[in-house]
C-alpha cells in the first residue's frame, strides 16, 4: 500500500480541485480560446504554447494567454464572451479523467467518504464538466470561482464547501495539482495532497503537503 493511499485513508471528507486534478481538461480549454480569438479576428495560440495558468479563473486564463501572442487587454471582454460560446459547444468532448479516479472514487464512496469540488472554473461548467465524464452524482456539492466572492487561493471557497458539505477543516484533505490548491488549503486549515502528474508540476511554494502521487492507481 503506497503511502498516499494510507493517509488519504485518514480522511472521511474529500475535496478535490477539478482542472488538472480529476480530470484533464486542457484540450477544450485550447479549442475555445482559439475559437474566441478567431471570431474576434485574432491569430490562433501557437500549437507548442503552454498555456500557463490553469489553475486560475477564466478571466486570467484568456488574459495570461492571449497576452504571450500580443492580444491587447482592451480585447479580454469580448474573448471572453466568445469563449464561453464555444466552451458550451464543444461540451467537455475531449475532457477525460485521469487514469484511476473512477476507481478511487468509487472505492472512497464505499467506505462512506464525503466528497466535493472546489474549483476556479465557472460552478456550470464545473457541473457540466461532471456531468459529461459520468462522476458528478459522487459529490454533495460543487463550488466553482464564481460562486463566492473570492476565488481560490482565498479561503472562503473551500470553507464554503466544507459547510455544504457538514464537514470541518482539521477532518478534511484538499486533492489539488498546484501552488494555488496547497494555499487554499493552508489558508482554510485543510491538509492537502498533491496530483503531481496536473498543470502545477511540483511547485509548491513551501506549502505543507500531507501526501503526493503520480497516479490514482496508486491509491
Amino acid at each position: 500500500m503506497s503511502q498516499a493511499k494510507t493517509i488519504l485513508g485518514e480522511y472521511q471528507s474529500l475535496i478535490f480541485d477539478l482542472d488538472g486534478t480529476l480530470m484533464h481538461t486542457e484540450p477544450d480549454i485550447r479549442k475555445a480560446i482559439n475559437g474566441a480569438l478567431r471570431d474576434c479576428g485574432y491569430r490562433e495560440l501557437p500549437v507548442d504554447l503552454v498555456l500557463p495558468n490553469l489553475y486560475s479563473t477564466l478571466t486570467d486564463i484568456i488574459a495570461e494567454a492571449t497576452a504571450l501572442i500580443d492580444v491587447p487587454p482592451s480585447a479580454i471582454p469580448a474573448l471572453h464572451d466568445a469563449y464561453r460560446i464555444h466552451y458550451v459547444e464543444q461540451a467537455h468532448g475531449d475532457s477525460v479523467l485521469y487514469p484511476g479516479v473512477l476507481d478511487f472514487l468509487q472505492a472512497s464512496a464505499a467506505r462512506g467518504c464525503v466528497m466535493a469540488v472546489c474549483t476556479n472554473k465557472n460552478e456550470a461548467f464545473a457541473h457540466q464538466a461532471l456531468e459529461r465524464t459520468g462522476v458528478h452524482d459522487f459529490f454533495v456539492c460543487v463550488t466553482g470561482g464564481n460562486t463566492t466572492a473570492y476565488s481560490k487561493p482565498h479561503p472562503m471557497p473551500l470553507e464554503h464547501t466544507l459547510a455544504q458539505m457538514g464537514t470541518r477543516a482539521n477532518e478534511s484533505i484538499m486533492l489539488g495539482d498546484t501552488h494555488v490548491d496547497a494555499a487554499t488549503a493552508q489558508n482554510a486549515g485543510v491538509a492537502f495532497a498533491l496530483h503531481k502528474n496536473g498543470y502545477g508540476g511540483i511547485r509548491l511554494d513551501g506549502y505543507p503537503t500531507r501526501a503526493s502521487f503520480n497516479s490514482y492507481t496508486e491509491l
